[in-house]
């Protein structure tokens, strides 16, 4: 047993209701490069399908032929230089949907390569094509959708402007998911690529009757260590040049609305237990037998055009990928990235950094038990529910999230349960706009933490 629970007590969590102003002015690069993005780039309009496409994995329809394939340059090893595969990429959209239609052309098909079908997997020994879509036109935040030859699926999302500030941080958050589908194909000319993304899972802004994007198409021949894109982006910020939204090319959209969408994900989770108990007098296990059941439901709204809602109950994570093993040598706690699909969602609404891993809001602390005397792992914290909304108000980036948690017991060496934290409730809220240009911006944050027994 555990010398903590060799006595009976209960953590009462303190209130505590934070409010911060934060202004960013002037060249700060923190979070953007100026760059090329602005310099001789005027933004790309983008047609809408005269008709409709097989979604097959090989955009051969009279609709592509209309569409203008985007121009690609060779990022690495040698910036500037004109790419040594061609490299045919048109993108157009309909109601519903964004389409990215790809051929990738090889002189020598053999040279093809595909290391994984993993969701996700992020290894350099394999041929991919992706899209990078800042949809707000903010310069900070977009979306990553990429493939490879056989067809897996890489969905990401990147903030801050790809700026890392520790070395062993990663510039893009895999465990963002969303809806959408991907074919491809391959042929004695190489390969091909169709994207269909549902409108609804897109979160942008109509102003002016118009849509205006930002994109990044980026194409990695491992054969050849070679690397091409559109627009021209230089090497200025090493491998996270590629990934920056200051550096895309603004794209316009005319007659799109953003959609309202509604997923609806329920769980549920059985299991049976047996355990054998040694009783009081130390003569006999008592065997018990323990049946489980547990289910919940996810649900994700659009409130409005540009609002999105989460709602969460009885909410499990077992699907959450593992954190990655680190050795800490030093006094204080190590940095994990948010995984938590709930959390996700236009996650750095939430962000309110003060430079490296400081931040006032760490969506991580949710859910999860630290004793500071305690050696030990974290100890995970059962979510009751709880709603959180994200997305713009005119200018204004706006999240908004409150969390229910269960109390965490323990027992004790008299078997009576021990209350170690009663239920919590987090709540915050964020509001953020930029001012004077895009490397300046105001910021405010409210934020709450109060257990049930009013502390």
């Amino acid at each position: 047993m555990k010398g903590k629970a060799l006595y009976p007590r209960t953590i009462l969590m303190k209130l505590s209701l934070g409010f911060f102003i934060l202004l960013h002015c002037g060249n700060d690069t923190s979070f953007s490069q100026t760059g090329l993005s602005e310099k001789g780039r005027d933004p790309l309009i983008i047609d809408k399908l005269s008709s409709s496409i097989n979604f097959d994995g090989i955009p051969d329809e009279e609709a592509w032929n209309s569409i203008s394939p985007f121009k690609m340059t060779m990022h690495s090893p040698v910036f500037g230089k004109d790419p040594t595969e061609d490299t045919d990429v048109r993108i157009a959209y309909d109601g519903k949907y964004l389409y990215v239609g790809a051929r990738l052309y090889y002189k020598d098909p053999r040279m093809i390569k595909s290391a994984s079908l993993k969701r996700d997997y992020q290894g350099a020994g394999g041929d991919w094509f992706g899209i990078f879509l800042d949809t707000y036109n903010d310069k900070e935040n977009s979306m990553v959708f990429g493939t490879s030859p056989d067809g897996y699926r890489f969905d990401a999302s990147i903030q801050k402007d790809a700026v890392v500030f520790m070395p062993d941080q990663m510039p893009m958050n895999i465990s963002w998911n969303t809806f959408w589908d991907v074919l491809t194909k391959r042929d004695l000319k190489g390969w091909s690529t169709e994207f269909r993304i549902p409108l609804s899972s897109l979160r942008f802004q109509e102003m002016d009757g118009e849509v205006r994007m930002g994109l990044t198409v980026y194409r990695w021949i491992p054969s050849k260590n070679e690397a091409d894109l559109c627009p021209a982006i230089p090497p200025n910020w090493g491998p996270t040049s590629v990934m920056k939204p200051s550096q895309a090319r603004e794209i316009v959209f005319h007659g799109i609305k953003p959609d309202k969408p509604l997923y609806i994900a329920p769980y549920a989770l059985t299991g049976y237990e047996s355990t054998h108990d040694l009783n009081d007098d130390g003569t006999a296990y008592l065997k018990s037998n323990k049946p489980d059941l547990e289910a919940g439901l996810d649900i994700k709204y659009g409130i409005s055009k540009t609002l999105v809602m989460d709602i969460t109950a009885n909410t499990d994570f077992a699907q959450v990928e593992a954190d990655d093993q680190q050795i800490n040598l030093t006094r204080f706690s190590l940095f994990f990235p948010e995984k938590r699909m709930f959390f996700l969602e236009r996650a750095s609404v939430f962000d309110f950094s003060l430079g490296g891993n400081s931040n006032l809001f760490y969506s991580r602390r949710i859910g999860l038990y630290d004793d500071e005397f305690d050696e030990e792992e974290p100890e995970p914290v059962r979510l009751y529910g709880g709603a959180r909304i994200t997305g713009r108000i005119k200018n204004w980036d706006v999240g908004f999230m409150d969390m229910q948690t269960a109390p965490l017991t323990e027992k004790g060496s008299d078997r009576n349960e021990l209350i170690l934290v009663p239920s919590e409730n987090f709540g915050v809220v964020r509001f953020r706009r930029q001012v004077f240009n895009k490397n300046s911006s105001i910021e405010t944050t409210a934020t709450t933490h109060m257990g049930t027994e009013g502390y």
